[in-house]
């Protein structure tokens, strides 16, 4: 690659997440205000200042094209990598895109505002299946002629597929559509229960499915993206690591495909109860005080009460119920709430109990130095504190996360450092790895990967790495 080459895919590096962040504010300032609103004119104004710079620095250049294929997004042919930050928009914007079976969008030299105000008037409107099938007729109808959607089946992936580890791809591509379906599911679930008092089971069941079918495929990419921390929607991503770690406990028990489904469900819709929470407490930074504690633990309460207001009385809203009233009751009886009698803590209450922890623990807290990692959790939960737990259950989350889970940074005997990515159901001490150094010290590149998948049988972990330890962005790499 010439200099000038590597100049212009740096630029366009760079780019990408600024003009995925542009595109989505445009569209969802679209989705709330007409065109012709300050608002959205804002927006406008930013997007096309974009789209100007774009062109005088590549002057040659007589397009801007955003490509999505292969799970990715494409500007201009260079990939725009999901960095955590980005990675609420990136997935979104990906979701948005399939619904309308749209591969691309090219916005060609000599566009202006009322183009682009008549694009995205149309591109809303194709949530609609029927639209969707003519929105490149629709375009033309409206005199659109500066921009061109390309549908999906009209973009040929095949050199883009070449450029990537196939098998590699196939799941963790999966995962990564699975896992953002899921989180951005759940917002709309949370959002509709804060409405109206109720949580939309069939959508649960919905976003649950595609977790249990990797599952009991073996497929455990899924798992290793409950690692993910830093990004916005962390508060929908903890209903959805606990479902997909939950559903994973539930497999290493032994559970059938449909007891897995009605399991997943549940951890899904398990904090559904903190709807009736006040903002003020559950966002509150500190710790919380006796009021306000008192206040939080209504929560398995208030859910159940939801989850009983649904109609009819299946099988699914009663094991629903008793996860939201169990889930922090804990195997020992020393949780809540309390209640006066003898009581027997349902199997599907245990297994989320104990996945909600889990994930809970690794939860950043502004009374703590740093977040704790999974590995470190891990330690916690099979500690001391390990009475509150059914001892089955604990069992399950090591098949399921592993020795070393997911973000953990390891030493091997021969001195390669590398990052567990995701367990390997055959070993739990041998999670499949990304190396981050060989044994001479030398780092590997972004892009240069070389992974383990899993470990190899002749090395074992000598150690695992704090994050005072190293200098890796642990999250950002899992994310990649």
């Amino acid at each position: 690659m010439s200099e000038i080459e590597q100049e212009r895919e740096d630029s366009l590096a760079e780019r990408g997440p600024q003009f995925l962040i542009r595109l989505a504010a445009m569209l969802r300032t679209a989705r709330t205000h007409d065109v012709s609103n300050q608002a959205f004119q804002r927006q406008l104004k930013d997007f096309i200042q974009l789209l100007s710079a774009m062109f005088e620095e590549d002057s040659g250049q007589d397009e801007v094209a955003l490509a999505a294929a292969v799970g990715y997004f494409y500007l201009n042919a260079v990939r725009i990598r999901a960095q955590a930050s980005l990675l609420p928009v990136y997935h979104w914007l990906m979701a948005e895109f399939e619904r309308r079976s749209l591969g691309g969008v090219r916005f060609l030299s000599g566009v202006h505002e009322a183009e682009l105000e008549r694009f995205f008037q149309l591109f809303l409107a194709a949530e609609d299946a029927a639209l969707a099938a003519r929105i490149a007729e629709a375009m033309r109808e409206a005199s659109i002629e500066h921009i061109v959607a390309v549908p999906a089946s009209a973009l040929d992936t095949d050199d883009l597929e070449a450029s990537l580890d196939h098998r590699q791809e196939n799941e963790r591509g999966r995962a990564k559509k699975v896992f953002w379906h899921a989180v951005l599911g759940t917002r709309r679930i949370v959002a509709r229960a804060r409405q109206n008092g109720r949580p939309d089971l069939r959508q649960a069941k919905r976003l649950v499915q595609p977790v249990v079918d990797s599952i009991m495929r073996h497929e455990y990419s899924v798992v290793g993206l409950t690692a993910l921390r830093d990004h916005d929607e962390y508060t929908y991503a903890h209903c959805v690591n606990v479902s997909i770690v939950s559903v994973g406990i539930g497999q290493a028990l032994g559970l059938s495909r449909q007891v897995l489904a009605d399991l997943g469900v549940a951890a899904l819709l398990h904090d559904v109860g903190k709807v009736a929470i006040p903002r003020e407490v559950l966002q509150k930074p500190g710790r919380l005080d006796a009021q306000e504690w008192h206040l939080m633990q209504r929560h398995p309460l208030e859910g159940a009460k939801m989850m009983s207001r649904m109609p009819g009385l299946t099988g699914l809203t009663l094991d629903s119920m008793r996860v939201c009233l169990e889930h922090h009751m804990n195997f020992d009886r020393t949780g809540y709430p309390d209640v006066d009698m003898e009581w027997g803590q349902a199997t599907l209450s245990r297994i989320v109990a104990v996945a909600d922890c889990f994930d809970a623990i690794t939860a950043h807290r502004t009374y703590h130095s740093r977040p704790r990692t999974a590995f470190e959790a891990l330690q916690y939960m099979l500690g001391p504190t390990r009475v509150g737990f059914d001892p089955a259950v604990l069992w399950g989350l090591v098949r399921t996360v592993g020795l070393y889970p997911a973000g953990s940074v390891l030493e091997t005997d021969d001195h390669h450092l590398v990052l567990a990515l995701s367990p390997a159901p055959g070993d739990v001490r041998r999670p499949n790895c990304r190396i981050l150094a060989r044994p001479d010290g030398t780092t590997l590149s972004e892009d240069h990967v070389e992974e383990w998948t899993p470990m190899p049988d002749e090395r074992h972990v000598v150690r695992v790495l704090s994050p005072e330890d190293h200098a890796f962005d642990t999250t950002e790499l899992i994310a990649a």
